[in-house]
């Protein structure tokens, strides 16, 4: 280049670069906004979709606590297998029993209490069975189990009693089939 080249570059360097530089710097900015926008959108999408379905009904919980006025509670079953959450939603509510499986060939280990089972009321229903439990009329040293299954026709089968509290059996066998 010629030495009016030179100087012409130079002068609209000094003029013209510290504005191409914020406009560059701008423009990067403005890109950046909207793949920090783009990704936060998904996040938040993302969120929504797990959530949800929890929130505005989705799959219902497994086992379901109700505290009733007279002070019993019941028990709503929607799945067989959930045992151990039963049993902790049960025992958080301070009322003595346990849910186990209901199992075809199961040996029953615990000892059954001879006394009627006045504490515990059935309300068997096609969806979700109801077991209502009180807690005042469960004998000192015993606790209530409860063991549920399906058949293959969507029936529920429910079935219980009172146990030792030293002699809780892991199952009860299911004698239906």
């Amino acid at each position: 280049m010629s030495r009016f080249e030179d100087n012409l570059w130079a002068e609209l360097e000094r003029e013209h670069a510290p504005t191409l530089l914020e406009s560059v710097a701008t423009q990067r900015r403005a890109r950046m906004r909207r793949w920090m926008g783009a990704a936060a959108g998904v996040v938040v999408l993302g969120a929504a979709a797990v959530i949800a379905p929890v929130y505005f009904g989705g799959t219902p919980p497994a086992y379901a606590v109700v505290d009733n006025p007279d002070g019993s509670v019941t028990l709503t079953i929607r799945e067989v297998q959930r045992f151990e959450e039963a049993t902790a939603k049960l025992r958080e509510r301070g009322i003595p029993a346990i849910a186990v499986p209901l199992r075809t060939g199961c040996v029953e280990t615990g000892r059954r209490l001879d006394v009627p089972v006045a504490a515990v009321d059935f309300e068997l229903t096609r969806g979700a069975p109801k077991i209502t439990i009180t807690p005042g009329r469960v004998p000192a040293g015993a606790t209530v189990v409860l063991a549920t299954d399906r058949t293959a026709d969507d029936t529920w089968i429910v079935t219980g009693g009172l146990y030792a509290n030293d002699q809780r059996p892991a199952c009860l066998p299911n004698r239906s089939r």
